[in-house]
């Protein structure tokens, strides 16, 4: 199992075992997370979306973690690989904390999608 902390910015492994936690290992990631969130098992690998607007692909090998960014958004909060897509949510939640002070009302959340075949590297 996999984690991510979200203001540490780290990605763990969690070993398994009969329904167990076991040891927890920090793995070493290619460049630094930035507010690392939605988290998705994908292929031989990971999707992650980070709250600076990346999603990336993830590779791990033993304690390492190869970080490939495969897509720009918005304040992405979520993930998930349905037919031959991949969506993401853009919570905007950096907003939250502006809107209403000035009038302007609510931030706008969306869904958007890219091709199965650029997050897969194809």
């Amino acid at each position: 199992m996999y984690v991510n902390t979200f203001i540490g910015g780290e990605l763990f492994r969690i070993d398994v075992k009969d329904g167990a936690a076991g040891q927890v290992t920090k793995l070493e990631t290619t460049r630094a997370l930035k507010f690392p969130d939605g988290l998705r098992a994908f292929g031989d690998g990971l999707l992650m979306v980070e709250g600076s607007g990346a999603l990336s692909r993830v590779t791990v090998s033993g304690d390492a973690a190869k970080v490939d960014p495969v897509g720009q958004f918005a304040g992405p909060t979520s993930v998930t690989v349905a037919g031959d897509r991949v969506w993401v949510a853009e919570g905007q939640l950096g907003l939250l904390s502006a809107s209403g002070k000035d009038g302007s009302g609510s931030p706008s959340f969306h869904l958007r999608s890219v091709g199965l075949g650029q997050v897969a590297g194809r």
